[in-house]
């Protein structure tokens, strides 16, 4: 029986104990005591089911807290790190990768069109590069994956420094070199494909 019903229930029943007995006469409201046990207890019982009702969700959680909480700290959207957590690849960007779903550090656009994979979890970018090295970034497009050179607009964060580069014939390999350590703020653009990331630099 749901709270509705259950309500409906014991009022009905509150109103047929507020009729008297067959034959007994009618007297003054005052005196009409064998109505008053079960009117008070029913009173009650109601009041409690209504109290539980607005304290409880329509699946029956308290209102207020959601049955399914997103654990705290988690957090979303596209972040600046220095240090890249590997992870499977986009279906789309695992072509030449044996085996395809092999864990590798990469960012994704915010737009999902492009993908810069890189070759190291610990500080694969730095700036300057350490000695024999370089910045090393594959660049997979989603989409439009031959549709010309891929320019980098990048933007260093709490600074005017804007720094571009370009990557031809198309978006593949590259070695990105930026001036600065720091969150860069990368704008790309390739035929009429758009996207934007954000990459970390280490002080090298």
């Amino acid at each position: 029986m749901d709270t509705d019903e259950f309500i409906a229930t014991t009022m009905r029943r509150v109103a047929d104990s507020a009729r008297p007995p067959a034959g007994a006469p009618v007297t003054p409201a005052p005196a009409r005591r064998w109505i008053a046990p079960l009117a008070v207890a029913a009173a009650a019982a109601v009041a409690a089911v209504v109290t539980i009702a607005a304290l409880s969700g329509p699946d029956g959680s308290e209102s207020g807290a959601p049955a399914d909480q997103a654990p705290s700290g988690s957090t979303t959207g596209t972040g600046c790190v220095l240090d890249y957590e590997p992870a499977p690849l986009p279906e789309w960007a695992r072509a030449g990768f044996t085996p395809p779903d092999q864990a590798m550090p990469y960012v994704v656009g915010d737009r999902g069109d492009m993908v810069a994979i890189l070759w190291d979890t610990h500080h694969p970018l730095e700036a300057p590069p350490a000695a024999g090295e370089n910045n090393k970034i594959l660049w997979v497009a989603r989409v439009g994956a031959a549709d010309g050179p891929l320019e980098i607009r990048a933007t260093l964060e709490g600074t005017g420094q804007i720094v571009t580069r370009t990557v031809s014939p198309a978006p593949g390999p590259s070695g990105v070199d930026l001036p600065s350590a720091g969150c860069w703020s990368v704008d790309l653009t390739w035929g009429s494909h758009r996207d934007h990331l954000m990459l970390g630099y280490a002080a090298g």
